[in-house]
């Protein structure tokens, strides 16, 4: 009885340890922040320009400094009315909540900094009862096919004086067409439309208009800026769109149009079968006729029959003009199919899409459509749901420091996630060839798909090339298909060989753009910069991995004393490798950072709480037939504790899961060269109980004199 009570003083001992570091660790985000509010603001230097003088000479001056007026949403109009001159800069905001102490200075040194932008806005959070800062919105760059469906602005936005005049007139005429006017005071009388929002929303509207916002960038440069910092705190009760949310609507098309739809597909006439009675069946928009191009690279006999039969047999109704079924018998690959499809086909638009696709709702074709023919417009993708279900396969894709990954992949889709973001209209940095439409001269001008990349990333590095050339791709988050993909299909079902294609095509993606190494301007350096986890949230943890301290090993010559090696702790090893590689890409070299290990752990069935953990290296010979440890001994390293909330959610069953992350730095002289398994250790604090395991997961560590 004495041992029990002993026993549960150390278990409540430890739960308590574990639930004031949980308090502290998921409060990082309000720390950080206030963190970042009492950091000074950095003085810019305006770049020099050069004007021509009268005699042809280019005269290099500088931009003068700005100053500062703030103006409350609902009295926009005043500064029509201010005799000043054009070197001012107007900030204007809600008045449901309150500008950081320091937001007017930052606004004016970007402004000093970045003279080609006359436009800015920022990122905002909420403020809470208590004073805690929570729900921070990091906003993408400048996306117009976004802020059309929403004013994601949201809360504050700032010009140029100069800027501001110049949309006077349009601002007036949009006031007046949606039902206000604007009396010579500068107020906005309403007639029926909310006053924050006529005199916020249209503003803004008017201003990128302006600033030609709406059209193809030049290259890389967004015309209207974005200052990734939190710079406004909102009040609880204010909607962070002003009413003009993320939302389902139907488009109209500019003009009656041809589609031509490519179908990759081998062996599945079935599947192929129920892909194209679904798009004839739900297209009922009588200005869009398509035609279908299948494109097989290998049937079988009798399945080329069977594709046949089912061409031919398709009712031509519902715009189907007709279906060229084209078999050619060579390797696959997916770009060179998609290629030769759409030099076999004539219409103005062109879809690619799955043979595991089905069409479940009239309107998306009109939808892609209307979206593809915007002339700033590039891919144009829909949200992928799988069958039967209401999980999200594909709401666009982010591009997070390993590469490209389909976020809210498996999340449900009946909960609106991290501000619509699987709702409306999204710009995003690319979208799946599973369904994405693309206009044929847009096609044309990337020189269609990388007929390199013959498996995977050939999306994703068409979809660079297409942001790359100044258009905005777009992902129709307010229709959505059904993808027939397996819920179970994932890494660790692909054999060692396809592992290691799947790694060299990912690092021919990086290598053609690596200048998106850990660049996404549709999504904020500030969220969870994770592949593994699909949520939305913001940084789970603030430290940079450069300031992690570098790990204290400790060397176990015969291994882990009284462990108890049991399949019940579980691990995952989601980055191995050197920190050269985490931070820079692929393309980085001579930098020798050390090495760096990230992933979770967790005991099943057990209270995570009264568990430490240590991450255990063995080294190994890498041969063919899998060969064990080169000897008994183990190296082991108490990690850094990485908060999981992701981990918590995935795991609803399992007791204090919230800290079951880890990271370790590990200098690059620490270990002899060679390669090294990874595992873990867990130690029940509260009894002798020490379990271990192993993951086949192998850190290669180099001559660090080489």
């Amino acid at each position: 009885m004495l041992k029990d009570l002993a026993k549960d003083t150390l278990v409540k001992r430890r739960i308590k340890k574990y639930d004031k570091m949980v308090a502290a660790k998921s409060s990082a985000y309000d720390k950080w922040q206030k963190a970042m509010e009492k950091e000074p603001v950095a003085k810019r230097e305006a770049p020099i320009q050069y004007e021509e003088g009268p005699n042809g000479e280019m005269i290099p001056h500088k931009k003068p400094e700005p100053t500062v007026k703030v103006i409350p949403y609902a009295k926009v109009w005043e500064v029509s009315d201010i005799k000043s001159d054009d070197n001012v800069v107007y900030i204007f905001v809600s008045p449901k909540g309150k500008l950081v102490k320091k937001a007017q200075e930052v606004i004016r040194q970007y402004f000093i900094a970045h003279p080609e932008h006359n436009v800015v806005y920022g990122d905002e959070d909420e403020v809470s009862s208590n004073g805690k800062y929570i729900h921070p919105y990091f906003k993408p760059d400048w996306s117009p096919d976004s802020y059309l469906n929403a004013f994601y602005i949201g809360s504050f936005f700032a010009c140029r004086a100069e800027t501001m005049h110049a949309s006077a007139v349009e601002y007036d005429n949009a006031v007046r067409m949606l039902g206000g006017t604007a009396n010579k005071r500068g107020s906005v009388e309403q007639t029926g439309l909310e006053a924050s929002l006529l005199s916020a929303d249209v503003l803004f509207c008017m201003l990128a208009i302006h600033e030609h916002a709406f059209g193809k960038r030049t290259g890389l440069e967004f015309p209207i800026g974005h200052i990734r910092e939190v710079l406004f705190h909102r009040s609880p009760e204010q909607d962070v769109f002003y009413g003009r949310n993320f939302h389902s609507s139907r488009h109209m098309l500019l003009k009656p149009t041809t589609v031509s739809i490519v179908i990759p597909s081998m062996d599945h006439p079935e599947i192929l079968n129920q892909c194209l009675n679904s798009i004839i069946e739900t297209n009922t928009d009588e200005n869009i006729t398509f035609d279908v191009v299948i494109v097989d690279n290998g049937s079988s006999a009798a399945n080329r029959v069977k594709y046949g039969v089912y061409a031919s047999r398709a009712p031509r109704k519902n715009g189907l003009t007709k279906i060229n079924y084209i078999y050619k018998l060579q390797e696959f690959n997916f770009s060179a199919m998609c290629n030769q499809g759409a030099r076999n086909c004539q219409g103005e638009y062109l879809l690619f899409m799955n043979d595991d696709i089905e069409c479940v709702k009239e309107g998306w074709l009109r939808e892609m459509v209307s979206q593809a023919q915007l002339g700033h417009v590039g891919a144009v993708g829909a949200k992928l749901i799988y069958p039967d279900t209401d999980l999200i396969q594909h709401a666009g894709i982010a591009n997070v420091r390993r590469g490209p990954v389909h976020k809210l992949q498996k999340m449900h889709d009946n909960k609106n996630h991290y501000f619509g973001y699987n709702r409306g209209i999204h710009n995003m940095i690319g979208v799946t060839a599973a369904c994405l439409m693309i206009s044929r001269k847009k096609f044309a001008a990337v020189d269609g798909f990388p007929e390199q990349l013959k498996v995977a990333f050939n999306d994703v590095d068409f979809c660079y090339t297409v942001h790359e050339k100044g258009y905005y791709n777009v992902c129709c988050n307010h229709i959505y298909l059904y993808h027939h993909e397996s819920l179970t299909r994932g890494l660790d079902n692909l054999d060692p060989k396809k592992m290691e294609r799947l790694a060299v095509e990912g690092d021919t993606l990086m290598t053609r753009h690596s200048h998106l190494y850990n660049v996404d301007p549709f999504y904020s350096p500030h969220l969870t910069e994770d592949e593994t986890i699909s949520a939305i949230i913001p940084k789970e943890d603030y430290t940079p991995v450069e300031d992690l301290p570098l790990a204290e090993v400790s060397i176990h010559e015969k291994g882990i004393h009284g462990a108890r090696e049991d399949q019940c702790l579980r691990i995952g090893c989601e980055y191995n490798g050197t920190m050269d590689n985490w931070l820079y890409g692929v393309t980085a070299v001579g930098h020798e950072e050390g090495y760096f290990l990230k992933g979770y752990s967790f005991v099943i069935g057990s209270d995570n709480a009264i568990y430490d953990k240590k991450l255990l290296l063995r080294q190994v010979e890498r041969r063919e037939d899998g060969a064990g440890p080169v000897n008994s001994k183990v190296y082991s390293i108490s990690p850094y504790i990485w908060y999981r909330p992701d981990i918590r959610v995935r795991l609803q069953d399992q007791v204090n899961v919230d800290l079951t992350g880890y990271k370790v730095r590990i200098d690059k002289n620490t270990l002899p060269a060679g390669y090294y398994q990874i595992g873990m250790l867990a130690i029940d604090r509260t009894s002798r109980l020490k379990l271990i395991n192993w993951v086949p997961n192998v850190l290669r560590i180099r001559d660090s004199r080489s």
